[in-house]
């Protein structure tokens, strides 16, 4: 466990914990102009615990809560800069059980974020850097509001062929105490966490991606400190096209 003490020590796990999540991300996307978009991401989650201390490892699936955002791009040149605003709907079924990570949150989440992305082309390189605020509201059902966030969010990418991107990927997450019951303000539950993933991206097709990541924590508090695996598929297509053509 990454920061259980205040110090943000990294502490030993005795008990052979493991966590396994399977998801499935569907977004939407509308263009209004060339400029403003808006979009909406359903996901389903089916998770398992499991430790040594445990017969009947706890888990949950089902649909998560839904997230809706609005992004402005405010100039593209020299590099493209977009205002993002996101906002987390508490629509996925929240389970207060010790063990448990359940697939919805149960309050709301404001997020307000500036996007700042770069292309080094002939080079066939990128970056993108996001930098936001997460306004979170009270969960009523267990009378705590979990503390605003701050996070920092770096990508790298380098085409090594039409097909073959690698990308570099460095997460940064710091929490503000949470407020227990309404009036107690927890700051041993504060959040810390920086992640760094080293990333494979391969197109099957043009519009199907097959990506595999490491992400291993370089620093945290209160967070799992063990390295992560993920493998995801992806694909993508126009709506618009499926439309019928007017004469």
């Amino acid at each position: 466990m990454a920061g259980a003490s205040t110090r943000g020590d990294r502490l030993e796990y005795p008990f052979e914990g493991e966590f396994t999540s399977e998801a499935v991300f569907i977004d939407f996307f509308y263009g209004l102009t060339d400029r403003l978009d808006m979009g909406l991401q359903v996901a389903y989650f089916d998770q398992v615990y499991a430790d040594a201390t445990r017969d009947e490892p706890p888990s949950d699936a089902g649909f998560s809560d839904i997230r809706a955002f609005v992004k402005c791009r405010l100039f593209q040149r020299p590099a493209i800069f977009t205002l993002k605003f996101g906002a987390k709907v508490p629509t996925g079924e929240f389970r207060n059980e010790d063990g448990l990570i359940p697939v919805g949150e149960g309050q709301w989440d404001f997020d307000f974020v500036g996007q700042l992305g770069r292309s080094f082309w002939p080079l066939p390189l990128y970056t993108n850097v996001d930098v936001g605020y997460r306004l979170r509201t009270e969960n009523t059902e267990i009378l705590r509001d979990p503390g605003d966030e701050w996070f920092l969010n770096v990508e790298a990418g380098y085409n090594v062929t039409p097909r073959l991107l690698l990308l570099a990927k460095y997460e940064m997450l710091r929490g503000n105490p949470s407020t227990d019951f309404g009036f107690f303000r927890n700051r041993s539950q504060i959040k810390r966490i920086t992640y760094l993933s080293p990333t494979v991206s391969y197109a099957l097709e043009d519009q199907l991606m097959v990506e595999a990541a490491v992400r291993f924590t370089l620093s945290g508090r209160n967070f799992p400190a063990g390295h992560q695996l993920g493998v995801g598929l992806s694909s993508q297509f126009d709506a618009g096209s499926l439309l019928p053509t007017p004469w």
